[in-house]
């Protein structure tokens, strides 16, 4: 369902090799701990607010979920259009080496957005095509998406409709971009993340992280993939509302990436 392009003309990878054109994936999967249900449960009570957390083995598509179809909002649509733009460069649409400003090729601008580029973001959207995006969105079933462009906050500027998410979707683009990591380009559109320094310390220095972080005064979430010497291939998707501290986002990341590491 998630691997064609249809329009009108219109993560944690294991991987002992690495290159700038794509991953090499050596790994034998690991099966998701068995009382995952529970630790997700245990990380939403702990902290308060609502929660929306999954948890795919991107080898075997083995998931897990918490508030799984609950739509969060979100400040930039990186993550909805890197999965967009990479299935596009495959279907011959617009490539992720061609040229779209002066000396910037399509990868490199996606890559900006995921670095928190509000007006590459939006400028990347423009590219693509808003219609053919809401139209990719639709095609391929991903109906707690929604992209409507970015906000920006100078005098007067124009209100942009809120754009949603929720952490099955989130799961799906992560294992988009997954499934095409051997393809030129695609790993280094996520590559360096600004992940918090908690994050990073928790993702340890032996781990290779590609991930899109979405982070406001009231929310802060993590679309992760990890590339690790040893364990099973996972991408982790945290969404969260109405938290009293957005760090508490990060400890509770901490619990989860520690529960999946003891036991693959």
């Amino acid at each position: 369902m998630y691997r064609s392009f249809i329009c009108s003309p219109v993560v944690i990878v294991l991987a002992l090799m690495f290159t700038v054109t794509g991953a090499m994936v050596t790994s034998a999967a690991a099966a998701l701990p068995a009382d995952l249900g529970d630790i997700l449960d245990g990380i939403s009570s702990q902290y308060g607010g609502v929660w929306g957390i999954g948890v795919i083995e991107l080898n075997t598509g083995e998931s897990e979920t918490l508030n799984g179809n609950r739509q969060f909002h979100m400040e930039s649509p990186h993550l909805p259009l890197t999965a967009c733009g990479i299935e596009m460069s495959s279907a011959g649409v617009l490539h992720l080496d061609s040229l779209i400003a002066r000396n910037e090729h399509f990868w490199e601008k996606l890559h900006w957005s995921q670095q928190g580029g509000r007006g590459t973001c939006q400028n990347v959207l423009y590219t693509m095509g808003e219609q053919r995006v809401a139209d990719w969105i639709e095609q391929e079933g991903f109906t707690g998406t929604v992209v409507n462009g970015v906000q920006f906050f100078y005098p007067d500027c124009p209100q942009v409709d809120p754009n949603y998410i929720t952490a099955n979707d989130g799961l799906a683009f992560l294992s988009i971009i997954y499934d095409n990591f051997t393809s030129p380009y695609v790993a280094n559109i996520g590559a360096n993340p600004p992940l918090s320094d908690h994050n990073r310390e928790t993702l340890g220095l032996g781990n290779n992280v590609y991930g899109w972080i979405d982070d406001t005064e009231e929310w802060r979430h993590l679309f992760i993939i990890i590339v690790r010497p040893l364990g099973s291939d996972l991408g982790v998707v945290v969404l969260t509302e109405g938290i009293e501290d957005p760090e508490d986002v990060d400890s509770g990341f901490r619990t989860l990436f520690e529960a999946l590491t003891d036991r693959s």
